[in-house]
């Protein structure tokens, strides 16, 4: 039989009417945004049924008119519509214009997560093995250099996350830590034809008309970017942070990577799941993004620049100051600042033993007071990220790495160092929920006695504590089911970080009896005169409205009582995450209930021998049956997955 092409266009014209009719529909009751592309392709499958329905389809007996045939047409195409958000529901594919860049996306990938685990496997690290989860738990030195070895292997973000996990004392064993903060950087400079390259496209134009002096050599060189040395045409010495080039294709592609395996070990391992591997993996791929702005960079030097200024003379710092006219998201322009890093052997040499210690103690001072004063603080204070400058200022350089806690943390890890200094458990811990929160169905009296030991055993032994302080302190709150907030993990971070910087200057140097005089000192200035003002205008400006309501509040509550007109309305299912578990519940119900009622509609029809005869063997109706059983399975089976996927996790 011969295609009717004048009949199958006016059926496929009324079929492409009856579809944009469904998405208008949808889209507006339900909700259901329809895409063009799905549109088009139920319109190309309807054209292939249309086809066969006048070519291999016998129409004998009644109710076979082209009327039947059109409702029949949209029917199955209909099907198609629903089975096919079904399978690959809307936002799950990328637009059909942006296929060919995501299988090239896809395949480069595929490459690259191939490599990845092919040196893991190498190393004995399947992420997935029983093996290698015992061998963690168990803190095999011979797996943490694996994993080092691995990591270095892999390229530059996987040092970076290596770098990461190294001081995350909280997550790993110490043997892991301790192999993981071997990792270094060490990183040939990128070719001057290449840099100057990225620095002309960023700045608009060739370096003479900005630069009166650019020195191709670099400063330092790093994964990210680079600093060079130059001078402005006023004659301004300046530094030049630039990035190199390529290396935000680079980071992305391994981002993703790093992030899917994250939500894989998530997902399918218990060791993943109690490491919130995901969350982890997405915190760290976040933090890395951020990093490759270097606007961002720039606003946390002007950040850290204004908390700086308001420190005491003695504990006093700087950042240096930024030309934002010359600095965009891949080059920084910063004044450049005379003096020597406490990496330099050669200034720790000249310092005496008076002058580290008191350098020690003004380094620690500012640091403090930026975690538990300002807010704003420097995430990664290692030796070569602070200088001491000719005039004998300190300064912070590399500010890429900034965190910022907010009033509420601030205030609660003021008062975690004060309990300590008066061996007060229970306001101990009473500031621990302020800053982590009070989990559901907590336990507190072994908490309290965990930490009452805790405080006797490490803040009341003699001599000098180190940063084991704190990796014990996160041993014995998330053995009680506490979580650790991104903010205070890298404030945590910094205090890490800062200890082996000041055991470079005075190995003696004692955290905890440095920060009780400190934290003493601050309750000490929050009593001044005008300190005390501020914050009792501060607290007038919140209470004030509160306490000229709270008359007529009271005569309201009164006046209801006295006419026993006073209840109460409770809000069912207030809680969104309540609200959540209802739908979910009734939407698998509905899915069983619809999939089991098709279920049966399909039986009757398959079984019948009714209705108009499409061709020798099968009838209308028994077409209809079978497509009914198809969505029946489908949704059924939806419905099976769900349920095993959440009895597996």
């Amino acid at each position: 039989m011969m295609v009717e092409v004048g009949s199958l266009l006016l059926m496929l014209g009324g079929l492409l009417l009856v579809l944009l009719l469904v998405r208008a529909v949808v889209g507006r009751f339900i909700g259901l945004d329809i895409g063009s592309g799905r549109v088009l392709l139920a319109l190309l499958f309807g054209a292939l049924i249309g086809a066969v329905f006048q070519t291999e389809v016998r129409w004998e007996g009644p109710g076979t008119s082209p009327w039947w045939q059109f409702a029949l047409l949209s029917v199955f195409t209909l099907l198609f519509l629903l089975i096919s958000e079904l399978l690959v529901p809307q936002g799950s594919v990328p637009p059909v214009m942006g296929w060919g860049a995501a299988l090239r996306r896809t395949w480069v990938q595929s490459q690259r997560s191939a490599q990845i685990m092919r040196i893991l496997m190498r190393r004995g690290l399947n992420p997935l093995s029983p093996g290698t989860r015992r061998a963690f738990l168990a803190g095999s030195r011979r797996q943490a250099r694996d994993l080092r070895l691995a990591l270095e292997e892999s390229g530059v973000t996987f040092v970076k996350l290596g770098q990461v996990l190294s001081t995350r004392t909280d997550l790993l064993p110490p043997v892991y830590t301790q192999e993981l903060a071997q990792l270094q950087q060490q990183v040939a400079p990128a070719p001057w034809p290449d840099v100057k390259a990225v620095l002309e496209d960023e700045l608009g134009g060739p370096l003479e008309t900005v630069f009166g002096r650019f020195e191709p050599v670099p400063l330092a060189s790093a994964s990210v970017a680079q600093v060079h040395r130059a001078e402005l045409r006023s004659g301004h010495p300046v530094v030049v942070k630039v990035q190199r080039p390529g290396i935000q294709e680079v980071l992305a592609q391994d981002l993703e990577i790093a992030e899917r395996l994250g939500h894989t070990l998530q997902t399918r391992t218990d060791w993943g799941r109690d490491m919130g591997a995901a969350q982890l993996a997405q915190s760290f791929a976040d933090a890395l993004r951020e990093e490759l702005d270097f606007t961002l960079e720039a606003q946390n030097l002007a950040d850290m620049a204004a908390a700086l200024r308001t420190h005491p003379e003695g504990s006093r710092m700087r950042v240096p100051a930024v030309e934002p006219s010359l600095s965009s998201s891949r080059v920084l322009v910063m004044e450049e600042l005379r003096g020597r890093t406490l990496s330099d052997p050669a200034l720790l040499a000249a310092l005496s033993a008076t002058d580290r210690r008191m350098l020690a103690r003004r380094i620690f001072d500012s640091l403090l007071t930026q975690i538990t004063v300002n807010g704003v603080f420097h995430g990664d204070p290692h030796p070569g990220n602070i200088m001491v400058l000719e005039d004998g200022t300190l300064a912070l350089v590399d500010c890429g790495s900034v965190g910022r806690i907010d009033q509420g943390i601030q205030t609660a890890l003021q008062k975690l160092i004060l309990s300590v200094e008066y061996a007060d458990t229970q306001g101990f811990m009473d500031a621990l929920f302020e800053t982590l929160g009070r989990p559901e169905g907590l336990n507190e009296v072994p908490l309290r006695r965990a930490l009452g030991q805790f405080m006797m055993t490490q803040l009341r032994s003699e001599g000098p504590v180190d940063i084991g302080l704190f990796n014990e302190l996160i041993r014995v709150i998330t053995a009680h089911g506490l979580q650790v907030p991104g903010e205070l993990a890298t404030a945590l971070r910094a205090l890490g970080v800062i200890q082996g910087t000041l055991a470079l200057l005075d190995p003696d140097f004692d955290l905890i009896a440095e920060a009780r005089q400190i934290a003493s000192r601050q309750l000490q200035e929050e009593f001044q005169p005008e300190n005390l003002r501020r914050t009792l205008e501060q607290e007038l400006v919140t209470v004030l409205p509160m306490l000229r309501r709270l008359p007529r509040h009271v005569d309201q509550i009164a006046q209801s009582l006295e006419d026993g007109r006073l209840s109460v309305q409770v809000r069912m299912f207030a809680d969104p995450r309540d609200r959540v578990v209802v739908w979910q519940i009734m939407n698998q119900v509905l899915l069983t209930l619809l999939g089991t009622v098709l279920g049966i509609i399909a039986v009757l029809l398959v079984t019948s021998d009714e209705g108009p005869a499409l061709t020798a063997s099968f009838t209308l109706l028994q077409v209809i049956g079978y497509a009914a059983g198809l969505l029946s399975a489908i949704l059924i089976f939806r419905v099976l997955v769900v349920i095993f996927k959440r009895d597996a996790e």
